[in-house]
């Protein structure tokens, strides 16, 4: 069984008006710490080989793995015993890409981050044809990042939007084909609808709503919805929510309570029983389980370079 492990906040300065950085970085044994962070993470597995520990759940790490990592997952990169696992990783908020206001295109760049709760889905295998087409890129976004010229923000912009279009036309299939283009034009079609849920997490959200927004009928979004995700509306929208919930449990003072009416739960026994379906323990049990001793989440230094 894991040990139970106290979450960080790991912390990376980053310029508001161009939240990216890249680094490399080298993880020791099991020193680190189990963390979260308020940006997004895409990790390249350069040498060595470990673990990515997301939650209680671990996932090999081999050369060219590829780890996508949102702001809402716990996790942590353990090396084998007595060696290091060295990575690329490339951090950005998710609004350097589709910030408020946004075109729907921009939204489908980070779609990969949240296609689902299944930890499988957040890594690439080095072996893959995907992952073969990806590394080469972030490691031209390191080189362009190893220059330190502002006048290629444009070019680091364009890169980083490379590797996740490369992701994203993989995970979300190509239009090759008619049928193709019909799942890409369903797609197009679903996406104000992810967006709705993403930005009303905390209300009523309710399938009439989105219906009206993107100019449907109620059934019909039900179907397109299942049919692009994988999941029901109703199973999407208690995912989102319960990874709010997550946020505010490890993030801040309230109350199981209080979190749970924050996510729009009335009913606490409800709260409950969804949130321990979804994690394995009560959201008591997450807190004390992700916190030192039940208290505060401790904020940690940012990664060091290797």
């Amino acid at each position: 069984m894991v040990p139970a492990m106290a979450v960080h906040v790991w912390p990376q300065d980053m310029e508001p008006e161009f939240p990216l950085a890249v680094l490399e970085y080298a993880a020791h044994g099991a020193e680190d710490p189990m963390h979260w962070h308020d940006h997004f993470e895409i990790a390249l597995v350069e040498d060595g080989r470990g673990v990515f520990m997301f939650g209680r759940r671990a996932l090999t790490a081999e050369p060219g793995d590829i780890f996508l990592i949102d702001d809402s997952q716990p996790h942590v990169a353990f090396a084998d015993p007595g060696t290091s696992l060295r990575l690329l990783l490339v951090l950005f908020r998710p609004e350097l890409i589709a910030g408020p206001g946004c075109r729907e295109l921009d939204l489908g760049y980070l779609a990969p981050f949240r296609a689902d709760e299944r930890p499988a889905t957040r890594r690439i295998r080095g072996t893959s044809a995907l992952a073969s087409e990806v590394a080469p890129v972030l490691e031209e976004l390191r080189a362009i990042w190893a220059r330190h010229d502002p006048a290629e923000r444009h070019l680091a912009d364009a890169t980083l939007r490379m590797a996740l279009a490369l992701v994203a036309r993989q995970r979300g299939g190509t239009a090759r084909d008619g049928a193709a283009r019909a799942a890409a034009d369903r797609r197009e079609q679903i996406r104000p609808v992810l967006a709705y849920v993403d930005g009303h997490c905390r209300e009523s959200v309710r399938l009439d709503d989105v219906a009206s927004l993107v100019h449907v009928s109620p059934s019909r979004v039900r179907h397109v919805f299942k049919d692009v995700t994988g999941v029901s509306f109703k199973e999407y929208v208690t995912q989102v929510r319960i990874a709010e919930a997550k946020r505010l449990l490890l993030g801040t003072d309230l109350s199981v309570a209080e979190v749970a009416r924050a996510v729009s739960y009335t009913n606490l026994n409800q709260f409950y029983k969804v949130f321990h379906r979804s994690c394995a323990m009560s959201p008591g049990e997450y807190r004390r389980y992700y916190t030192p001793a039940g208290g505060e989440p401790v904020t940690v230094s940012a990664p060091r370079s290797a």
